[in-house]
Formats: C-alpha cells, structure tokens, sequence
C-alpha cells in the first residue's frame, strides 16, 4: 500500500501528532487568553465544592441544574475537579479533550458518509477559532459531539439499530444539555439525514424519528419553564430585544469568526493556506474516495444549513451575543465532507499542508499562551493576599493585551472564587442560563446588563458596603475622592494590578 493511499496508517499518525500539538499548546502556560476561562472555572469549582463550608457556596448559590442549558460541561469539569484536585486544571482537561475529540470525530463522520477520512486533518486548525477565544467552551466542546451524532445519524438513517436509536436520542439530550446553538444545528440536519438516506416506505416514517422524542419532551419543558424563555421568573428586568446581523457586515466579520484571533498576520496566513487547499481537493478529476450522490446531497444540505444560520440566526438576543457568528466554525467543520483528494500525490501534497498548518496554528497558539502569561505576571501574588469564602468585586479599566484580540482580563477576578470559594463579581450567576444562581438573601447589589464593561459605575457606598475586596487592573484608584462609603486601603500592588480591602 503506498504511503499516498487513504487507509495508508501514516494518515492516522499524522492526524494523531497534529491532535497532540493542540493538547500541548493548551498546556504550555500557567494562563489563556480565553475570556471567559475564569468564570467556567468558578462555575466548576462552585459545583465540586458545594457542600464545603469554608467555601460558602451554599451560603451564596443555589441550584438551577434542571433549567440550564449549560449544565453537561459543568457537571463533567466538577467530575474531573476531584481527580485532578483544580477547577482550572479540570477545565483545562476539558478543553484538552474537546481538542483531541475535534478531528477523530470529524473523521468519524467522514466514514459514515463514505469519505476520504485524511480530511479530518482540517478540524485541527479550526480549533483554534473564535469561539474558544472569547471562551464560548460549552459550545467549542460541543461541536465535536455535534460531528459524531451527525455520523451517527447517518449510520441510523442508512440502517436501523434499536441499540443505535438509543444512542442519537442519548446524543441528542446530550447536545441539548451542552449547548443550545449545536443542537438547533443538529436537530435539522439529524432529521434530514433520515429523509435522505432512509427508507422510502412511509410506514417506516414513525420509526425513523422515534430517536426525537426525548428530546421533543425536554424542548417542551424548555419552552415551559427555562429562565432563558422567561427570564423574569428569575428576576431579570432588561430588555430582550432581538438583533440581526447585516449581511455585509457578516461578511466582513467572517475572518474574525474562524481563525483570525491573534495580533499580527500569521492566523490570516493559516486561513489562507486552508483556503488554498480546500480549493486544490475541491474538484478532482480522479478522486481516490467517491461519495455516493445521496450523501453528498446530504452533507451539500448539512453545509448550506450552517451558512444561512450564520447569516440569518439573531446576533444577539437580550443578554445572549454572537449567536450567528459561531455558527461559522460549524461550517467551516462541514467543509471537508464536500472534498475530495485525487488520486496519488496530488490528492496527498494538500493534505500535507493542511497538516503542517495545523502544527503551525498550535505552534502559534503556544507562544500567544507563554507570552499572556508573561504580560499577567504579578496577578496571582496580588490575588493570593485576599482571604477565601470572601466576596471581591473586580473593576477592569485597563482591558488590553498584546496577545489577544478580545478582551482576556475582564474576567480574570473569577480566578479567586475558583481557587477560594465567595463571590467574585461581575459573575455568569446573574445571567438567566447559568446553572448556578444568587441566593436573593445574599445576593451583590445588581447593576445593569454588560455592567462589567463598565467599572466607572462602581458605587462606593452601595458596592463598598457589600463586598469585602476590590480587584482593579489599571492605573485608577476608585477610592482616590474621598467619600461617604467604608474605607478601603490597598494591600497588593504588582503592575496594572492593585487589590483594595476594606478597613
């Protein structure tokens, strides 16, 4: 068997390497520049230390498991906090796990549909996207198990198993207790992969969607009873008002939505160099893995279905934001189902550069990583003087980076109930999804929506009176004018870092 031939096992050496440099980028610094790292972390950590005393969860939180549609990944990093002893090292191993999973269930999918399984080298640089980034991690881990229930799916429309009928239902609950945006994707191209590829006697129309009803239940119950449905059970009085992106603006916004989420031109190079190559495996003359017509229709359908979410699907919708924009990582996972690589070393030079550009992504990931954790020296010194079971507020003045494109720092005071249990606002326990909520006895005062893109409006004598510490990155002393709310003296100073407590 030649090396260029797709069941050659050199393929799946270098699918398992390109995996592994995503794995060690992760773990290659002390600190992401993920945004919102800091508050899945407190979230874990909260859940594995609920009943612990000194960490005062109960004392803050109570529980919404049954009404979030967040609730599979917190549940699992909780799970993984005890053998691995962190929240933080616990999500981290999420993270490392969604990695690994990315390709091998990309490539599992092109086996269902009968495809050149070298395409799965393509979901290792599609990893590193926008929404992982900003810390959309619910949704990043569900994408690959969005991938998987598809080729199942597949697998069952094709051929019907009692045993594989429970495993999509399973999957299907799955990905609607991990994220909602996923499985509105699924559900459709789930449904059309039974029309396609099924059975065309009607009466094998009933059996072929017994698979949803568990699903269909929950939906209903979530349309029932969610605080995301109605978020004034939970005593959210915003507005929910419903945006839509402008097509040409959506455009413009794609590059930001894959890859492009460094400084400097090397993402925008790696784009490029995909972009090359999926060209190159578009159209073959030969192709060494044909497709039959039905299921190129189908993964045709799964495509276009992803495209006109990410043009059409609200970009926001109350409190919820970039809803449509993570739909174009989606896509761009369904891209290599429409691929198809000649015959000999044609079909395998852009593969090749597909798998050396997912070396270089990792690669470029890594130092990002090393040289964030560099430009956050100085902030755990100044958190570790702040006593546990507490309660901080954090004031971001300063919110840049050299190493990241959106905003790494505006969560970072999540880190302390992470690591000590309290409260730590501005937190996702005010947000109607959240698994986790306030005990209305014990509540921070509340502020309004997005408050904490806005530490100005930090009141010293409301805020002052409830929390005990104040976390400030910038060069601002909220307590510089003198006022009628407590004191508060600084302890820690390192950088742009300073921590108040109060006297």
């Amino acid at each position: 068997m030649h090396t260029t031939d797709p069941r050659h096992p050199i393929w799946n050496l270098l699918l398992a390497i390109a995996t592994a440099t995503n794995v060690v980028a992760l773990w290659s610094a002390p600190y992401l520049p993920f945004t919102d790292l800091p508050q899945h972390a407190a979230a874990i950590a909260t859940l594995r230390h609920f009943d612990d005393p000194a960490w005062k969860s109960r004392e803050y939180f109570t529980l919404a498991l049954g009404r979030s549609q967040y609730l599979l990944y917190y549940l699992a990093g909780a799970l993984l906090a005890f053998p691995f002893e962190t929240a933080e090292r616990a999500n981290l191993v999420l993270l490392s796990l969604s990695a690994i999973a990315f390709p091998y269930a990309l490539r599992s999918l092109l086996r269902a549909l009968g495809a050149d399984q070298r395409l799965a080298l393509f979901a290792v640089p599609l990893f590193w996207s926008q929404s992982l980034l900003i810390g959309f991690f619910n949704y990043v881990a569900a994408l690959p198990l969005l991938l998987w229930a598809l080729a199942v799916s597949v697998r069952e429309a094709e051929a019907p198993r009692p045993a594989r009928t429970v495993l999509l239902a399973a999957l299907s609950v799955a990905l609607f207790y991990l994220h909602l945006s996923a499985f509105l994707l699924f559900a459709p191209a789930a449904a059309l992969a039974q029309v396609i590829l099924g059975p065309r006697r009607r009466a094998d129309l009933a059996r072929r969607f017994v698979w949803t009803l568990p699903t269909l239940g929950l939906g209903i119950a979530f349309l029932l009873t969610s605080p995301v449905v109605h978020p004034d059970r939970v005593g959210w009085n915003q507005p929910v008002a419903i945006w839509f992106e402008p097509a040409a603006d959506a455009i413009k916004k794609l590059p930001e939505a894959l890859l492009d989420i460094w400084p400097g031109d090397e993402d925008q190079w790696i784009s490029l160099a995909l972009v090359a190559a999926a060209v190159a495996l578009a159209m073959p003359r030969e192709a060494a893995v044909r497709v039959p017509g039905r299921r190129f229709a189908l993964a045709l359908l799964w495509t276009a279905l992803a495209v006109a979410l990410y043009f059409w699907f609200p970009i926001s919708i109350g409190w919820l934001w970039q809803l449509n924009e993570r739909y174009a990582i989606a896509a761009a996972l369904l891209v290599p189902l429409l691929l198809r690589p000649r015959r000999g070393l044609r079909g395998a030079l852009p593969l090749l550069v597909v798998f050396a550009v997912g070396v270089a992504s990792a690669g470029v990931a890594a130092r990002q990583a090393r040289e964030f954790s560099r430009e956050a020296d100085g902030f755990d010194r100044v958190l570790s003087r702040a006593q546990p079971g507490r309660r901080l507020l954090t004031l971001v003045y300063e919110r840049g980076s050299r190493t990241a494109k959106f905003v790494p720092y505006l969560h970072f005071g999540s880190y302390y109930r992470a690591r000590g249990g309290g409260i730590a606002a501005f937190s996702f326990a005010e947000l109607p999804q959240s698994p986790l909520r306030y005990r209305p006895e014990t509540e921070p005062p509340r502020h309004p929506v997005h408050w904490e893109w806005e530490p100005w409006q930090f009141d010293p004598i409301v805020d002052g009176n409830y929390y005990d510490y104040v976390l400030v990155r910038g060069a601002i002393d909220p307590f510089a004018r003198a006022g009628t709310g407590p004191r508060f003296r600084r302890i820690a100073h390192e950088g742009l870092w300073s921590l108040y407590a109060k006297d």
